[in-house]
């Protein structure tokens, strides 16, 4: 299993940066955003084609100077791969600080195989730490290299193979990662009411959740998306939901969501703000097509 899983990473690695390198389609979007308690939030997606697999890129900022002294400082990168609409790798980067203090940062890697989607990680709390743990990584451990590529050092750091981070196969057809579906599937969602299962990432419990998801369509404004969000941390009382609205040709204009907690609650609106190339459009076989908008 363990050999296995790590030929998995390598072959994983290795095409997610070739369809970096050399993708014959690309559109990049950006959003920002507002939330409660003075925060900020800046999104750039790519989402990218080549021979048939799609990279879908998503980088999010997330600041607010009022929910602690120091301020609260949230970075996230995911970088997913699909083939006609399956879901073959996941990687995130996620960090957290307080003011310039380092809470935590990881780099999760998500490879399918045969036994579902096999995780590795890299992390530590201190720089010394992770100068011994992940020697071949230690570049990328100052938060300013956030949002620079990181993949193609992954295998070299070393990474450490996660089976309590796995999630157990057999997957559920139409698998998504939260950032993917965010950004880039809604805006091709089928015109109908239909589930969503949903695969989160480094979370060590419920790290696959199952979303319904409403439609409402009309030509003139495109179609309004509506979520209810059910999870162990979220309130039972009163309900949190994430709502997208897309454009009759195919662009993610908004979205808004509110969440309820045991410990409070919160809502933000993101807004996009311009894209530049053609529009990576899925198709259920075959290579991926580009269209002009």
């Amino acid at each position: 299993m363990k050999s296995s899983a790590h030929r998995l990473l390598l072959a994983g690695v290795v095409i997610m940066h070739l369809c970096t390198t050399t993708a014959s389609a690309a559109e990049v979007c950006r959003f920002v955003g507002t939330t409660d308690y003075a925060g900020h939030i800046t999104v750039t997606t790519t989402a990218a084609a080549m021979d048939g697999l799609t990279k879908i890129d998503v980088n999010t900022s997330f600041e607010s100077t009022s929910m602690f002294w120091f301020g609260v400082h949230y970075l996230v990168e995911e970088v997913s791969t699909w083939r006609a609409g399956r879901l073959e790798t996941v990687a995130l980067n996620s960090r957290y600080l307080l003011g310039t203090h380092i809470v935590r940062q990881q780099w999760d890697y998500f490879q399918r195989g045969s036994e579902g989607l096999y995780a590795h990680r890299v992390q530590a709390k201190t720089l010394t730490d992770f100068s011994l743990r992940h020697p071949g990584f230690v570049r990328h451990w100052d938060p300013a290299t956030f949002g620079q590529p990181w993949l193609q050092d992954y295998q070299s750091a070393p990474p450490e193979r996660r089976i309590d981070l796995d999630l157990p196969g057999p997957l559920p057809p139409g698998l998504k990662s939260p950032f993917a579906l965010a950004f880039y599937w809604v805006r091709w969602l089928p015109h109908s009411d239909h589930d969503v299962s949903v695969f989160l990432p480094g979370f060590k419990a419920e790290r696959l959740v199952h979303l319904p998801i409403t439609s409402a369509t009309s030509a003139a404004a495109g179609s309004v998306w509506r979520a209810p969000l059910h999870y162990p941390s979220l309130s039972k009382s009163r309900s949190s939901i994430a709502t997208a609205w897309v454009s009759p040709d195919g662009h993610l204009l908004r979205m808004a969501f509110e969440l309820h907690t045991v410990f409070g609650s919160g809502s933000g609106v993101v807004e996009e703000k311009g894209c530049d190339g053609a529009p990576v459009v899925p198709v259920e076989r075959g290579a991926m097509r580009s269209t002009q908008p």
